[in-house]
């Protein structure tokens, strides 16, 4: 075989390999994906849809190699097999067809060995960053993730492929067959959305065969459901997660969950706890999916009725996304707050509360492989993010270090302080903790006083500016003192992530057009006309148009509509995505009309 001919057949190889990677993957992405996205939304198996277009891409991208690696393997094994070297056979009748069947399943059995335990190999510290990291780019897999390999593990992909040929006699029809299987197996583990119908797995025999939600699982949790095809070798080797059953069946109760008319659901509440420093902890027992899939950071909105009136408040989430079937909020009383003073005064365990879905811009999400040093900061009750993104870090991203700044007035006010100093115990090496007190002379194991600017250049000189991520929480005054800080020592405004906890009224005052609006509100439609000066959803209320909102200065996106007509400019943003912007949503509280007319609905 002369190079050039060698390179011609590389060239085919990869465009067969290809081609069959076209033919199955992007029909399955148009369908799933963008054409019957909102019809086939019902099996998501992951509700909060983390994949976007940089993942697609990245995806791709390793497909192409991957598949560059397959083709050299299939032309080095065909060279090999011309020259006698194999024990391939064409002629249907040179084996018996029982061993024709035989040999498949075979096949299978062990390809699916091989995958189990070179896939495990290659989640170990040691190995993983060289073979695997590529392919959990994709938390949230689409189909582009089923062959978005680095070259380093398509090789080993490609491993017995290549190998059994040598050691088995094989049909060619059923090397086909076998990568037509694993193909499409491969593709379905990945396409994201659940097409294995209810009771696949509990049904005999068949819940041997890996659904969907068993390879989405290890995306999303990493450490386990390694299989490939079945599931034998996680039951037997006890790394299958212990709730995927129930996560799998859930999928097909999301149609039987009720949903108020504004879209929310109701939690019933199991438990309530008291906390340090007037807080309590509300748990919620056997929530839905999409309660568990959250990202560490985010928060909810409770709807409550307080004699007669209708109000609206939103709280950060303090539980541990992806760790139990349950869901808490921890709540401090403030004083004169209608909905904190409510709920601990007359909230009971078995009650039943309206919330919206979990949302957000201020999360962060782990990457197993991630060497990160995340330095958290927190203020008060502005610690219950942060609660859950330490409790996420710890659990999901193992390699990397985090640094707490934790002020509170007195010791006595630190909530989950028995928590933070377990974690301290437990995680020596990966958890930094160190508490300011404002109001505690001699306070034992903590700093008299604020948070400062020095603190923080004490964390940039030790460790470097560019190796540090702030993520902050707390009263506004403190927040925004802090990010000044950080601005001037040099940390770059990509590094910093900051959640308003305690909420004052913007004071950005912007040219506002007196404007028609017409607002389909939950399919109902209302026009009314907004005031100079106003934004849309202060001139809505005042004609007792029913707009959603809660926090009223553009954090908690409750107030999210589309706007498919006029222009609007918005005082403030931190719930909307570019993305969401681009589609033309906007955040009704903080929109003040360009135009004359103005036409929004709910999304």
């Amino acid at each position: 075989m002369t190079i050039t001919t060698f390179f011609e057949n590389i060239f085919a190889a990869f465009y067969e390999q290809f081609s069959w990677y076209a033919g199955f993957v992007f029909p399955f992405f148009i369908i799933f994906w963008i054409v019957g996205k909102k019809y086939f939304k019902k099996i998501r198996i992951q509700e909060t849809e983390r994949a976007n277009l940089h993942h697609f891409k990245h995806d791709l991208g390793f497909s192409t190699s991957t598949f560059l690696v397959f083709a050299l393997f299939d032309v080095c094994l065909l060279y090999l097999e011309n020259k006698g070297y194999t024990l391939l056979y064409f002629n249907l009748d040179d084996y018996s067809y029982l061993w024709l069947v035989l040999s498949f399943f075979i096949v299978l059995f062990i390809d699916d060995m091989f995958f189990y335990w070179s896939h495990r190999a290659m989640h170990l510290p040691r190995f993983y960053k060289f073979f695997h990291k590529v392919h959990h780019e994709s938390t949230d897999p689409s189909p582009f993730t089923a062959f978005a390999f680095h070259p380093s593990e398509a090789v080993i992909e490609q491993m017995m492929g290549f190998v059994l040929p040598f050691l088995l006699p094989l049909n060619f029809w059923v090397i086909i067959a076998w990568q037509i299987f694993s193909m499409l197996n491969n593709v379905m583990a990945h396409l994201g959305y659940e097409i294995y119908p209810k009771g696949w797995v509990k049904f005999p025999l068949l819940k041997y065969k890996v659904a969907s939600t068993h390879h989405n699982m290890h995306h999303q949790l990493f450490n386990g459901n390694y299989a490939l095809y079945f599931t034998w070798w996680d039951k037997w080797m006890g790394t299958e997660f212990k709730d995927y059953e129930t996560r799998h069946e859930q999928i097909f109760e999301r149609k039987h969950i009720k949903k108020s008319t504004e879209g929310l659901y109701m939690l019933t509440v199991s438990q309530i706890r008291q906390e340090a420093n007037e807080a309590f902890t509300i748990q919620f027992g056997n929530v839905p999916a999409i309660f568990r899939d959250f990202s560490a950071g985010q928060h909810i909105t409770i709807k409550v009725n307080i004699k007669g009136e209708t109000l609206y408040r939103t709280f950060s989430i303090s539980s541990i996304p992806n760790t139990d079937n349950s869901l808490t909020l921890t709540i401090k009383k403030i004083k004169g707050g209608k909905v904190t003073n409510f709920l601990a005064e007359n909230l009971n365990v078995g009650n039943s509360l309206e919330v919206t879905a979990p949302s957000g811009q201020f999360y962060l999400n782990p990457e197993p492989a991630n060497k990160k040093h995340y330095v958290l900061i927190a203020g008060g009750s502005g610690i219950t993010p942060i609660y859950s993104m330490i409790g996420t870090i710890l659990k999901f991203e193992p390699k990397s270090k985090i640094t707490l700044l934790y002020a509170n007035r007195t010791s006595n006010s630190i909530i989950f302080k028995e928590k933070i100093e377990q974690w301290t115990k437990e995680y020596p090496t990966q958890l930094e903790v160190k508490h300011f007190l404002s109001e505690e002379e001699n306070p034992q194991n903590a700093v008299k006083g604020y948070i400062t600017r020095i603190s923080l250049e004490e964390m940039v000189n030790n460790y470097g500016k560019n190796k540090l991520d702030f993520y902050l929480c707390g009263p506004e005054i403190m927040t925004n003192k802090l990010i000044h800080d950080l601005e001037y020592i040099g940390i770059s405004k990509n590094k910093i992530h900051r959640e308003l906890f305690l909420i004052t009224t913007p004071t950005q005052k912007n040219i506002s057009l007196k404007a028609q609006v017409t607002a389909n509100v939950f399919g109902k439609m209302y026009q009314f006309e907004t005031q100079e000066g106003k934004t849309i959803l202060q001139s809505g209320l005042e004609k007792n148009v029913p707009l959603p909102f809660s926090c009223q200065s553009g954090l908690c996106g409750m107030c999210k509509m589309k706007c498919t007509n006029g222009k609007v400019l918005m005082n403030s943003n931190q719930a909307l995505t570019e993305k969401d912007i681009t589609d033309g949503y906007i955040l009704t509280c903080q929109s003040l009309p360009q135009t004359q007319t103005v036409t929004i609905k709910n999304s």
